[in-house]
């Protein structure tokens, strides 16, 4: 039986801290002694590519998730790796959400969709233990990672 193959797609409205959220799972991983860096693709400070292997599964991070981006042609690049799983993002509507619809068909992934934590009140985000937030949503999202078999 074939292995299943997830996506899991932060959607979210622009400026939620989409790819700040998959850049530190990216920080994450990167110093994790059980995943090995195959693949970091040169991109732009914000966005970034990356490929990951660990024993059981490999693990695909794309952050590009804008609208009239490169994002059709990222999410393609890492669902052609065969990727066990694949974290990316996207808006909450429009061509950014097809795209990964699209490739999720076409090589048939799964999604597990997430929004990632976002308070509009600027004076909560500093106060504890608002100031961990994006922490554990990091740590959530490798947790699932790990579990996903």
């Amino acid at each position: 039986m074939e292995r299943r193959k997830f996506i899991i797609c932060d959607s979210a409205c622009a400026n939620w801290g989409k790819s700040d959220t998959l850049l530190e799972i990216i920080a994450t991983l990167k110093k994790s002694s059980q995943y090995k860096l195959l693949c970091e693709k040169p991109n732009t400070e914000k966005d970034k590519w990356c490929y990951f292997v660990d024993e059981e599964k490999s693990v695909v991070i794309s952050t590009l998730g804008d609208p009239n981006s490169a994002q059709p042609k990222w999410l393609e690049d890492a669902a052609k790796t065969n990727a066990n799983v694949i974290v990316t993002a996207c808006r909450t509507r429009g061509s950014s959400v097809n795209v990964v619809y699209d490739v999720a068909n076409r090589y048939d992934y799964e999604i597990i969709w997430f929004n990632n934590f976002h308070c509009d009140d600027t004076k909560l985000v500093s106060l504890s233990p608002m100031v961990d937030i994006k922490n554990i949503e990091v740590n959530c999202i490798i947790n699932i990672i790990e579990l996903l078999q």
